[in-house]
């Protein structure tokens, strides 16, 4: 479906779903819009509300297709850069004999040994499987200490600490069950922001919404925490590994 706009026609897809309640719009993160409906809500309400949203869904689109672009535009070949704790540091890819592949670290570049006789399209799948391999073992091994350092800190008491892939958030936090989950790929993020996005979960524990009440107490542990932020909104995209 096609919204006209005063940027111009901004294509959309529309679901309508008899279980729903309400209209909402998402950007998904190549920039395409999309619009959930109740069954029998009317298409001229439907367009209406678009409208009335048209700036919001233009800017979010635009920045995630350049979100989009940006990592599409990398490649796990050699001399290309990846964040680790805000830095970069270059891929150093060569041949070797052996039957698999190996990957390490010597504190400046990643040194990655990949099998003779690979095409460029198993090379790739190669690399990404030991680099988010690499991350998620440094992700294991630091996220939870840190964790639970803030937690005396704080005087919180988290029953459960997981690392795992979470598509959409960097962090999320169970209030009822105390369980703290936390995105491996924060760790490509400055040691700053990675602290926050954990105050940020823990606060959670007490604050189980972003009230003032909530903000008051991150920033009681993280007073900069409107600077740490923005580095994850502007850096959302060079954190992204390619596919």
């Amino acid at each position: 479906m096609i919204l006209f706009t005063s940027y111009g026609e901004i294509p959309y897809t529309l679901i309508r779903s008899p279980k729903r309640r309400s209209l909402c719009v998402r950007i998904d993160e190549a920039g395409n819009v999309k619009a959930a409906a109740p069954l029998k809500m009317a298409q001229s309400f439907i367009e209406s509300f678009l409208c009335k949203k048209q700036d919001w869904i233009f800017r979010k689109s635009q920045e995630a297709k350049h979100r989009y672009e940006t990592v599409r535009a990398k490649a796990f070949d050699h001399g290309q850069e990846f964040l680790f704790l805000g830095r970069k540091h270059r891929l150093e890819i060569s041949g070797n004999s052996s039957s698999r592949t190996k990957l390490t670290f010597n504190g400046e570049r990643w040194i990655v040994d990949i099998p003779c006789g690979l095409t460029e399209e198993e090379k790739r799948f190669c690399i990404r499987n030991e680099l988010v391999s690499w991350y998620r073992g440094q992700a294991e091994e630091m996220l939870g200490a840190r964790t639970f350092y803030f937690a005396r800190i704080m005087g919180e008491e988290p029953l459960k600490v997981a690392v795992r892939t979470q598509k959409r958030l960097w962090g999320s936090c169970h209030s009822g069950t105390k369980s703290i989950h936390l995105n491996w790929q924060i760790i490509l993020s400055p040691l700053s922001v990675v602290d926050y996005v954990i105050v940020h979960e823990l606060c959670h524990l007490k604050v189980p919404n972003h009230s003032r009440k909530f903000w008051n107490m991150v920033a009681k542990f993280v007073p900069d925490y409107k600077n740490r932020e923005k580095w994850l909104k502007d850096n959302t995209a060079e954190m992204r590994l390619p596919l």
